[in-house]
């Protein structure tokens, strides 16, 4: 990955705008190659994994390009993960080093020496001001280096190592976190060939092409469509990124006005939020080449409303509904402004295939409702550790390899690909992916309380999460009492997007005719 950048590397164009701080691509890759020697000294070596949760800074950045440099693997989580799961993570994955924010040291840092873990902690402030780091240091502990525990901002200090490894690019260098084809959450192996493949085909997608341009990077790293489309697809093609902690509508606005902002890449609920604030129908909208949503179920009134406002201020700017999953690194299909088809999710990329299968998994002809099946040059390596689900989601069909999607849809005879359900139960929120299981096995597991769970998703009048449970007859304890347990759970090992907004007893769960548990069912209990 950091290789395909090395055309760029002594240019003087925006490559990372932060803040009020315009960071170029010869100033990135100076600080990138002080990252390579920063974690050499720390002992990182090819094929070594390393865990890494951290926001959309730049240090994350450089982070990102070094530990590729070096040939390590990196495990990307989100960067809201409590110390527990991180913890977690970095044992499953064996990785030698995690990197995670400093904001985590006053209160955790102890936790992660006595589990062995070795830790570089980033201030998220550095690049801000002085003062914002000196506040930040204040507010959460300066670090104090041991040989477990190291301030990674003294990264600033080495010399610049050119080293460069040559490790196979056909072997995975990322870890994503997904579903995969059920609602077991899975580790994905991403290679730097499939990330490389995809960016490649990004420039044909955007219209005018990259060049001088800079794509909204608000979505974390951990994220596909974030780590591929909002930071290395414009760094790979010389262009830039707008780096953004966490989404902020007026700012946002700012910086289309300022033409920080060519492409937004986003989730639905970005764009509601964007097109709610008063200021951005009255913003510089010349300055957006296009609006790219997926990552989610998007309401078709909103693209109607994103593309009227354009076309009333007389833009060629349009919102363009694509669709992917991890397995594909993210997207593999994508409606463009030169070819797009209302209610679809766009056409396949340039050199990917898809195919629309039935049970048994044989083609079936335009038109008719099966499983989307997906081949390329951007597939996954396989799920880490899991070779039985590998194998039943990488499928050979006519000696071609293909990734079950999971997922039911109909391709119409120009190849547009129009999505009906999916068929893995995996929620999302703001981009989120929220797997039911882990939230009700944490209930469950109070076994003398509760009997059974489930959590479902409702829409109205905004999404938000309920925990449907079925108290054990037994119980002892009030449901006030169950609930401040299940809720202090779920908020101490899985991120906040998984807690849920309501807890509801029931006495019982609706059923479906073979006796399992009708989620459909309790759409007409909210």
């Amino acid at each position: 990955m950091y290789k395909s950048l090395l055309r760029n590397a002594s240019s003087d164009a925006p490559a990372i705008y932060f803040q009020n701080k315009t960071i170029t691509h010869r100033e990135m890759h100076q600080s990138i190659r002080r990252m390579i020697a920063y974690f050499a000294k720390l002992g990182v070596r090819e094929g070594d994994v390393v865990t890494v949760s951290l926001p959309n800074i730049p240090s994350s950045i450089y982070a990102l390009y070094a530990l590729n440099a070096l040939g390590a693997v990196q495990n990307i989580i989100h960067p809201l993960s409590p110390a527990s799961e991180i913890i977690r993570t970095a044992k499953e994955t064996d990785s030698v080093l995690t990197v995670v924010l400093s904001t985590l040291y006053k209160e955790h840092g102890k936790q992660f020496t006595d589990n062995g873990i070795k830790t570089a902690f980033a201030n998220p402030m550095y690049d801000v001001s002085l003062w914002t780091r000196t506040a930040c240091n204040l507010k959460y502990g300066k670090i104090a280096e041991t040989d477990m525990q190291y301030d990674m901002e003294h990264f600033r200090k080495e010399k610049a190592s050119p080293f460069i490894c040559t490790r196979d690019t056909s072997l995975p260098c990322i870890y994503l976190h997904s579903g995969g084809t059920t609602d077991v959450p899975k580790i994905i192996e991403l290679s730097a060939d499939a990330l490389n493949n995809l960016v490649a085909k990004a420039d044909t997608i955007v219209p005018h092409g990259f060049a001088g341009k800079s794509a909204f990077a608000v979505l974390p790293m951990f994220h596909g469509f974030g780590l591929a489309m909002g930071i290395h697809a414009p760094l790979f093609h010389g262009a830039a990124c707008a780096l953004m902690t966490k989404f902020n509508a007026k700012k946002t606005v700012g910086w289309i006005n300022e033409g920080k902002i060519s492409f937004i890449l986003g989730v639905p609920l970005l764009y509601q939020k964007l097109m709610k604030e008063p200021s951005f129908a009255d913003s510089k909208l010349q300055n957006i080449d296009c609006a790219f949503v997926g990552g989610d179920n998007v309401p078709p009134s909103l693209i109607t409303a994103f593309d009227a406002l354009m076309e009333q201020k007389g833009f060629e700017g349009r919102m363009l509904e694509g669709y992917g999953l991890t397995e594909t690194v993210t997207v593999c299909t994508v409606n463009t402004i030169a070819q797009t088809r209302a209610g679809s999710v766009g056409k396949a990329l340039h050199g990917i295939s898809l195919s629309i299968r039935d049970e048994n998994g044989k083609p079936l002809p335009c038109g008719e409702l099966g499983e989307v099946y997906i081949a390329g040059d951007t597939l996954m390596n396989g799920y880490y550790r899991d070779a039985g689900a590998t194998a039943r989601t990488l499928v050979e069909c006519d000696g071609i390899t293909w990734v079950r999607s999971g997922d039911l849809g109909t391709l119409d005879q120009d190849g547009f690909l129009y999505l009906k359900s999916r068929i893995k139960r995996v929620f999302k929120i703001a981009g989120i992916n929220i797997y039911p299981s882990e939230v009700e096995k944490i209930a469950t597991d109070l076994q003398d309380d509760v009997r059974d769970a489930a959590l479902e998703l409702f829409e109205t009048p905004k999404p938000h999460l309920t925990l449907f449970l079925i108290k054990n007859r037994t119980s002892t304890r009030t449901d006030e009492e169950i609930k401040a347990d299940i809720l202090q759970r779920i908020e101490t090992r899985l991120i906040k997007y998984c807690v849920p907004d309501r807890i509801v007893f029931l006495e019982s769960f609706p059923k479906t005719k073979v006796g399992k548990t009708d989620h459909k069912a309790f759409r007409d209990m909210e």
